[in-house]
């Protein structure tokens, strides 16, 4: 157990008993530390680590399952019962996956998707897979969960503070980690960067030209810049003065401290990402009615060439900037993870092309991006039934919105475009399962799918009350 173990566990479990409100901020809180462990199993090589939030979590579903056993009433909301069978669906068809590692039976080598380690292992069921499905399932149950305590605008609200304040404290933890990178000072890593997995050591990345990366308490850069271009939408509504989550300047101020953390980062995610923010906000404000479609184009032409001529000028002017762009994008695809990036998908798409029905089992193959990870692990059935998942919830977050100048519609134009974000950008980093960001954004999207007047709502919030 780590000494962050130590401190959190009495507090989950103290939670457990008393308060299942406080151990669903507790689990909101932590979601964005993914290198921070509560307990670490095996050595750094091959071990595993057991991240904070998953323990809120978990306790915080133990103790929503023992209160429905007191009432023995189970079922799904009605309101977000459609969305959350399309995800028990895709569960469902990762879990009959598992047959095909069993049918296999070593007729398939799967080759190390580490760059230079020229090894293969034949495939049988492993422990490997059920423990990958297992994570898959929590997820899901977590996203289920998730949607049915955020139904009314004060939960969502409250839901949005936590993640706020997380994100903020995330972004000044960052901002002292680059000042320990250029002042040299040792960086407390044992603190929030714990995590006993390989993957979790991403504050030792460096760029080729010797720059340090900042990862903050994420697993690496990447997951920090995802992280963070997700929750920009909930500044939006700040700088359009139609509402905040905690007031106009701070929203504002806090927008801006993610966009620094994003350039610090060094992260091709994240300056694609914010590309990719840009790119979806625009039709937003068209749908809310925010902005006319003639400002949306200009606004379109003038971010482009803003956008640009900043960028040129920060290259050619200043040379640090114009190192870290090319050891964070120009040099991406010759470098070593560019290329081990291409050969995973390479491989699990092969991998994909002799087993495409059900993909060889949940868990079995390594690909640094979404589509081609879902192909090979679950096949096309199952990457349907993701696909039709997360598009299920998206079609119906975008017929929900109204325009921008009441709580419910603040709440879903900004989880609609969280998830949007997060899913684009996941097609550039892999699925992201095993970080309860992913699913906490899923189950807010599902949380503000459904569409009502305020009478019906208060009807249904008094109800559940």
């Amino acid at each position: 157990m780590t000494p962050l173990g130590y401190i959190l566990l009495p507090v989950g479990f103290a939670g457990l008993l008393l308060s299942a409100k406080w151990l669903y901020r507790l689990f909101v809180f932590w979601t964005l530390f993914s290198a921070s462990s509560a307990i670490n199993l095996g050595d750094s090589d091959s071990g595993s680590a057991l991240q904070v939030w998953m323990v809120f979590a978990f306790l915080w579903l133990l103790r929503l399952l023992l209160e429905r056993l007191s009432t023995l009433s189970f079922a799904i909301d009605r309101r977000v019962l459609r969305l959350c069978l399309w995800l028990i669906g895709f569960l469902a068809v990762a879990g009959i996956s598992l047959v095909m590692p069993a049918y296999i039976n070593g007729r398939l080598t799967i080759s190390s998707p580490i760059l230079g380690e020229n090894t293969e292992t034949p495939l049988y069921l492993s422990s490997h897979n059920v423990t990958q499905l297992l994570y898959l399932v929590f997820g899901g149950l977590v996203a289920i969960c998730v949607a049915h305590v955020n139904l009314r605008d004060e939960d969502r609200h409250e839901t949005e503070k936590v993640i706020m304040i997380s994100a903020i404290f995330i972004s000044i933890w960052g901002l002292f980690q680059f000042f320990c990178n250029v002042t040299g000072m040792p960086y407390p890593d044992f603190i929030f960067n714990n995590s006993g997995s390989a993957s979790g050591k991403g504050f030792l990345q460096t760029l080729d030209n010797g720059i340090s990366r900042v990862s903050s308490t994420a697993v690496e850069p990447s997951v920090l810049a995802q992280s963070l271009i997700t929750l920009l939408p909930l500044t939006l509504p700040a700088w359009l003065r139609n509402g905040s989550v905690f007031s106009v300047p701070i929203d504002r101020l806090a927008s801006l401290l993610f966009l620094l953390l994003l350039l610090l980062s060094t992260s091709s995610t994240a300056y694609v990402g914010v590309f990719i923010f840009g790119a979806l906000l625009v039709p937003l404000l068209v749908r809310t009615r925010a902005i006319s479609k003639g400002k949306a184009i200009l606004l379109i032409v003038i971010g482009a060439l803003a956008t640009t001529g900043l960028l040129a000028a920060a290259v050619l002017s200043v040379p640090i900037v114009g190192e870290m762009v090319n050891s964070a994008i120009l040099s991406k695809s010759t470098s070593g993870s560019g290329i081990e990036r291409a050969m995973t998908i390479a491989l699990a798409y092969g991998y994909f092309v002799q087993y495409p029905i059900l993909g060889i089992g949940w868990g079995s193959a390594t690909s640094h991006d979404l589509i081609i990870k879902l192909l090979s692990n679950v096949g096309i059935l199952g990457t349907l039934a993701f696909l039709g998942a997360m598009f299920s919830v998206i079609r119906a977050d975008w017929r929900a919105l109204d325009s921008l100048r009441i709580p419910s519609s603040l709440s879903r134009s900004a989880w609609f475009l969280s998830l949007a974000v997060f899913l684009a950008t996941s097609i550039l980093i892999e699925f992201p399962l095993v970080f309860g960001n992913f699913w906490l954004v899923v189950g807010m999207a599902i949380a503000v799918s459904w569409k009502s007047d305020g009478a019906q709502e208060r009807k249904h919030g008094l109800e559940s009350a």
